[in-house]
């Protein structure tokens, strides 16, 4: 959109010689919004009374502009595109929904009777009439049928039509109806995001009388458009603003929410990636350091087998020394030291002597 920036005293300025109704004729913002600026850059706004003494040449008060304002001098405006009716300081769902009425192409205009009806509507009105459907049986037919359930005869045909507006400005809107992998459906599909939808008509509890057992639940004629599932359900219904003329407020609001559902996804796609690489990151870590163990217990076991064998020498040394001594160096001795030393450079990890019976699997 083309911006425009105005000074603190040209704003001044345009305050008091023009309506705010027509400074909001350029500029792109709703009422509340423009004066949230005023106030903001402390430009004082005409009173009551002002426009028609204006008119009449009498006599008013001008409130001066303070110019020791310490804030930023010039203010942006968005200029209004010709015939727009978006304020851009409104709800991203109001700014979409006045897109959505502004579009003079969009199905939004009520009809008097169902004409031309989408392949959904004729599909789910042919079931009603023959008498073959109702709530459940939508799901499991080989054709498409849209949930409408629950609706006096006198009010099915007012039905059929706000569901082929709701399904035809769908359409037009680039979006497509699908049934989910369970073969429940279809299912309003906004950029892969489903929303599974139906109508019913509301009623009304009356609780049993005195001795009585049993509620008594009566047709009102208010239609209810819902869609999603359990906790994440809406719900849109005929009130002051009938349902039919809710509709491009209901399919901007699906537009919003299909685009948080991305984004929701794609946080928690990359959260779950993040989480897998950080899970591997520390297994590694983890192998890493249980190699490491092993290898240093490893160690510790290889010198705790040397320092042995060194033991074992110095004890057969002596042992020999001792026979010589006592001059008790018999053969049987000699091959008992001969077997010692064996037994020592098996255990030695430095000499590592195959021994035929310990090392016997």
């Amino acid at each position: 959109m083309e911006t425009t920036k105005l000074t603190r005293t040209e704003l001044y300025d345009l305050v008091w010689s023009t309506t705010i109704s027509k400074i909001l004729e350029k500029y792109a913002l709703s009422n509340d919004g423009f004066k949230k600026i005023c106030k903001k850059y402390e430009i004082p706004l005409p009173g009551n009374g002002y426009w028609l003494k204006l008119k009449h040449n009498k006599p008013f008060k001008k409130e001066i502009l303070n110019l020791n304002f310490n804030g930023e001098n010039e203010i942006e405006f968005t200029i209004r595109e010709e015939g727009s009716i978006i304020n851009i300081d409104q709800t991203p769902l109001t700014i979409l929904t006045k897109q959505i009425l502004s579009d003079k192409n969009a199905p939004l205009k009520v009809p008097e009777k169902l004409t031309k009806p989408d392949i959904l509507i004729t599909q789910t009105r042919e079931y009603k009439t023959k008498g073959q459907y109702s709530h459940d049986n939508y799901r499991t037919s080989k054709i498409n049928l849209l949930s409408i359930y629950g609706i006096e005869k006198e009010h099915f045909t007012r039905a059929l039509i706000i569901m082929d507006m709701f399904v035809k400005l769908l359409r037009y809107r680039g979006h497509s109806f699908k049934r989910d992998i369970n073969g429940d459906g279809p299912h309003i599909m906004i950029k892969e995001i489903p929303f599974p939808f139906s109508l019913r008509e509301a009623q009304k509890r009356i609780p049993a009388e005195k001795g009585s057992y049993g509620s008594t639940y009566l047709p009102t004629g208010i239609l209810v458009l819902k869609i999603g599932e359990s906790f994440r359900a809406q719900e849109w219904r005929d009130g002051t603003v009938k349902l039919e003329n809710q509709l491009a407020k209901i399919v901007a609001k699906l537009e919003i929410d299909a685009d948080k559902e991305i984004i929701r996804k794609e946080e928690s796609r990359i959260y779950w990636l993040r989480y897998e690489e950080e899970k591997e990151r520390n297994n590694q870590i983890k192998k890493r350091k249980d190699e490491e163990i092993q290898k240093f217990n490893k160690l510790v076991e290889l010198s705790r087998q040397y320092n042995q064998s060194l033991l074992i020498r110095e004890y057969i040394k002596a042992e020999h020394q001792n026979l010589i001594s006592n001059n008790n160096l018999t053969a049987e001795k000699l091959e008992w030291l001969k077997w010692a030393n064996d037994k020592a450079d098996w255990l030695d990890p430095l000499v590592n002597k195959h021994d035929e019976i310990l090392d016997a699997k």
